[in-house]
C-alpha cells in the first residue's frame, strides 16, 4: 500500500500552505531549512535557504561567525528553522533565527543522502519559486532518513515527488504509446519525458520491470531487483534535467566508497 503521510506532516503542510497566503514583513518568522552555506567575508555566512513562501532564496547571516553569536550553530543543514528575512535585492538579510524543532541527525550513508537531496534542489529549483508541498515532503524525507527505512526507498520517493513538483511528473502506471496499464511481470523500455513502452527494446540500461514501475508509482517497497532498476532509471531521468555537470555529493560518496 502507498505510505500515508503522518498526522504531524499533514498539520505541518497545512500550516505552511496557510501561512503562504499572507504577505511577509521583515518581522515575520517563516519556515526555512539551510540547503548550503559558506563563509562570507570575515564574520558572516552566505546561505541558500529553502522556504515554503519564497522557495529557494539566498541570504546573508551577518556577524554570526563571532564569539558573541550563537546563531552559527543553528544555521546547519537538516535543521528546521524559523527565520525573518529583509531586503529589496535578490540576496536577503537574515534577521531573527530560531530552531523550530530538533535537527535531523543523519549519519553515515544517510548523511550523504541528505546532501544529495539538498544538491538536487539547489540545481533544479529556480530561486523565488515557492514549493510549499515540496517543503513538507522534504522534511518528511529527512525524518524517514533518521529511521530504519531503506535509504534508497527514501531517495526514490523524493526524486519522484521532486519531478512532480517541477512539472515533470513521470508516467509510471501505463504505457506511453498505447495507454495500456503496466503489467508487473513484463519488461518495458522507459523513454524520458514520455514513459514506458512495452517490450525489452533499446539498451539494457533503459529496460525496467513493470513491478518496479508500479512500486515507484504507488510508493511501495522495492525488491532487490527493483532497487537497482529504479536507481538506474532515476539517474537517467535526473541527468536529462541536470545537464552535464556531475553532482558533487554523488562524487564525494562514490569516492568514500572506494577502498
Amino acid at each position: 500500500m502507498k505510505r500515508p503521510w503522518s498526522d504531524w506532516d499533514t498539520e505541518t503542510r497545512n500550516s505552511i500552505v496557510t501561512s503562504e497566503r499572507s504577505p511577509l514583513t521583515k518581522h515575520d518568522l517563516i519556515h526555512a531549512c539551510v540547503l548550503h552555506r559558506r563563509d562570507y567575508r570575515d564574520t558572516s555566512l552566505l546561505l541558500e535557504l529553502f522556504t515554503p513562501q519564497l522557495g529557494r532564496v539566498p541570504a546573508i547571516a551577518k556577524g554570526v561567525r563571532t564569539g558573541r553569536s550563537h546563531r552559527v550553530a543553528l544555521l546547519q543543514p537538516f535543521s528546521p528553522l524559523l527565520v525573518s528575512l529583509s531586503g529589496r535585492g535578490e540576496i536577503q538579510s537574515l534577521g531573527q533565527t530560531e530552531a523550530e524543532s530538533r535537527p535531523y541527525r543523519l549519519t553515515g550513508d544517510r548523511l550523504y543522502c541528505g546532501f544529495y537531496i539538498n544538491e538536487l534542489m539547489m540545481r533544479l529549483l529556480e530561486r523565488r519559486d515557492p514549493y510549499p508541498g515540496l517543503y513538507a515532503f522534504y522534511l518528511q524525507t529527512l525524518e524517514r532518513l533518521t529511521s530504519q527505512e531503506p535509504p534508497d526507498q527514501c531517495l526514490r520517493d523524493f526524486e519522484i515527488q521532486l519531478m512532480v513538483e517541477l512539472g515533470y511528473g513521470m508516467l509510471l502506471d501505463q504505457t506511453a504509446d498505447s495507454g495500456e496499464p503496466v503489467e508487473a511481470e513484463l519488461i518495458y523500455h522507459y523513454v524520458i519525458e514520455q514513459g514506458p513502452i512495452r517490450g525489452g527494446i533499446g539498451p539494457m540500461d533503459q529496460q525496467i520491470h513493470g513491478r518496479t514501475l508500479l512500486c515507484l508509482h504507488n510508493r511501495q517497497l522495492l525488491d532487490e531487483t527493483g532497487v537497482s532498476e529504479a536507481k538506474r532509471l532515476m539517474r537517467r531521468v535526473l541527468a536529462h534535467y541536470l545537464g552535464d555537470k556531475p553532482l558533487k555529493s554523488r562524487e564525494l560518496f562514490q569516492g568514500l566508497k572506494k577502498p
